[in-house]
């Protein structure tokens, strides 16, 4: 590792990345610029700093996250929280190698780490908050959506919120009069969005991961929403109770039945894949510790691994690398079970959701989705959340 170090510090040349409008600083040797590679005319950049055998990602000027490596001759590495991972191999001036996806079949995508740090210190001209936005998804599907967008210590930041998530942290600049890009990558979510202005309009285009694509235009709009969160799911018909009996992260089988709990309790829905459930997850945390055992919360992940002692692991590794306390099961581990029998709701339609019960075992909301920290409603619904809680604690002390 030692050999890879003393490599890039002796290269102190500027390189030019594969997307021209991403400008280099002079590299210090441990920083470099890694390119994901999407497809020949597109990849995410974002900087990186290799400390001794610690490579820390930062995507954009919002977040960060370290991978460590291991190896030899090829250097390997795993990401926190997701079932993703990565090798490289020394170049003369840096490293190449490939992310993957070890929970997905074929789902690599080329690496590229040149010396150099991007320049994000460049403020962004006038823009809208917000713009409501139609994403134009193929063989005519549209969908509602709102491309939101800030400045942060003066770089330009965004994300794009749909009616069930949103696209997380993405930060950028602007590239020359109206025409801005946004960049993201937290070891899961993969995008690359290019859009202009005009007036009040905006156009754009969107590459997300390996293959996704889809352009989008819109009108701003400070005041525009999106379907209510509290409105998008329902029980079903024959709803009485809820009562489950699933494996916990031990092996053990949790047993659940709405009609014999005795404080609030939230039932979140969620899986080890889901990087909106990963924001969720950490606010739950915090109430959970916040309210000190007047609250019961409980993770419901559906996965996809086939088996249950990959699903078990996969969850454990999320638990661990969130650092989060409260209990965890496993509803669902392959995709041929029925993700809605577990729960009598009418239809699971988002990864997240959370349901939530007062002491007497009433279902008192269904929040469908999660606008996390990186949208405009994010601080609210934490204050929210938190008041009702507090609502529900003070009646079950009554």
């Amino acid at each position: 590792m030692k050999n890879f170090i003393i490599i890039g510090a002796i290269s102190m040349a500027l390189f030019s990345c594969t997307s021209p409008e991403t400008e280099m600083a002079e590299a210090t040797g441990e920083e470099f610029i890694v390119s994901i590679i999407q497809n020949d005319s597109t990849s995410v950049s974002l900087n990186v700093r290799l400390v001794d055998n610690t490579l820390t990602f930062y995507n954009g000027v919002q977040e960060s996250f370290e991978v460590i490596l291991t190896g030899e001759d090829t250097l390997r590495g795993t990401f926190p929280v997701f079932a993703s991972d990565l090798w490289l191999i020394s170049t003369e001036d840096g490293f190449e190698g490939e992310y993957y996806r070890t929970d997905a079949k074929n789902y690599q995508l080329p690496l590229e780490f040149k010396p150099g740090n991007i320049n994000y210190n460049q403020s962004p001209s006038n823009f809208s908050n917000q713009y409501a936005i139609t994403q134009y998804l193929g063989e005519g599907i549209e969908k509602p959506a709102l491309l939101q967008l800030d400045k942060k210590d003066g770089v330009l930041i965004g994300t794009i919120a749909t009616s069930t998530g949103d696209s997380r942290f993405l930060s950028g600049k602007q590239l020359e009069n109206a025409q801005y890009l946004l960049q993201g990558f937290d070891g899961r979510f993969i995008y690359r969005v290019e859009f202009s202005t005009e007036g009040d309009s905006v156009f754009g285009h969107v590459w997300a991961g390996m293959t996704g694509y889809y352009s989008f235009s819109g009108v701003a709009d400070d005041h525009a929403a999106l379907e209510d969160p509290e409105e998008m799911s329902k029980l079903r018909e024959d709803y009485t109770h809820i009562e489950w009996h699933l494996p916990d992260l031990n092996g053990d089988t949790v047993h659940f039945d709405s009609r014999t709990i005795t404080k609030p309790t939230i039932l979140a829905i969620q899986g080890s894949w889901c990087p909106n459930c990963m924001d969720e997850g950490r606010a739950l945390d915090q109430y959970y510790r916040e309210f000190e055992g007047a609250i019961d919360v409980y993770g419901l992940s559906y996965e996809y691994s086939g088996t249950l002692e990959r699903a078990t692991a996969a969850v454990q590794k999320m638990e661990r690398d969130l650092n989060t306390s409260f209990p965890m099961v496993i509803a669902t581990y392959d995709p041929k079970q029925d993700r809605n029998a577990v729960l009598p709701l009418e239809q699971i339609r988002s990864y997240p959701t959370t349901i939530m019960l007062d002491h007497q075992g009433n279902v008192v909301k269904i929040y469908t989705g999660f606008y996390g920290p990186s949208t405009k409603e994010y601080v609210a619904y934490v204050k929210e959340t938190r008041e009702e809680l507090e609502e529900l604690v003070a009646k079950a002390n009554g």
